[in-house]
């Protein structure tokens, strides 16, 4: 169960600490509209995400046997924080390629504000999946995680320096 969880905990930590830097980004931009499309996509959307979309497989792949009770209890917060992220979609389509002028207004703060948003609902969806697994001590499905401990540890390795490169270059 420790190694299910490490495969877990360690990409959703990460992409927290990734996606309160895009949070940051997004609020910096309120005060400094000079920050662009460039800045805010290359600096963190693809390796966040890479890193989220890991630690999801690794969830459905490790507890195959209970999926249907899991996607139960954190059914709403996901889709609150899908909504959210669409939300954040709309917003982020409409600042950098719909509008022609870069002008702060309520459509910058929206976008701001859904990232606080997201991340909320995406605590709650984490805290919960947690409290399943604590609460129901489901069986883990152990035959793939020799391959994915070293998976973890690539995917690591192949995001880390781009993400530490990117955030120390997009101030």
């Amino acid at each position: 169960m420790i190694a299910a969880l490490i495969l877990i905990v360690i990409p959703v930590l990460l992409f927290v600490l990734g996606f309160l830097y895009e949070t940051y980004i997004s609020f910096k931009r309120l005060f400094k509209p000079t920050y662009t499309r460039e800045s805010y996509v290359s600096a963190t959307w693809e390796v966040t995400h890479t890193i989220l979309i890991f630690a999801v497989v690794m969830l459905l792949m490790l507890f195959t046997q209970v999926l249907d009770e899991l996607a139960s209890a954190i059914f709403l917060s996901t889709l609150l924080a899908g909504s959210a992220m669409l939300v954040r979609a709309i917003c982020y389509l409409q600042i950098f390629y719909v509008r022609k002028k870069q002008r702060i207004n309520w459509v910058d703060w929206v976008f701001a504000l859904s990232h606080v948003v997201t991340a909320l609902f995406l605590v709650v969806t984490v805290v919960k999946a947690l409290w399943f697994l604590y609460q129901n001590n489901p069986p883990v499905n152990s035959q793939f995680i020799p391959v994915f401990i070293p998976g973890l540890i690539v995917v690591l390795g192949l995001v880390s320096i781009p993400m530490m490169v990117l955030y120390k270059t997009k101030k």
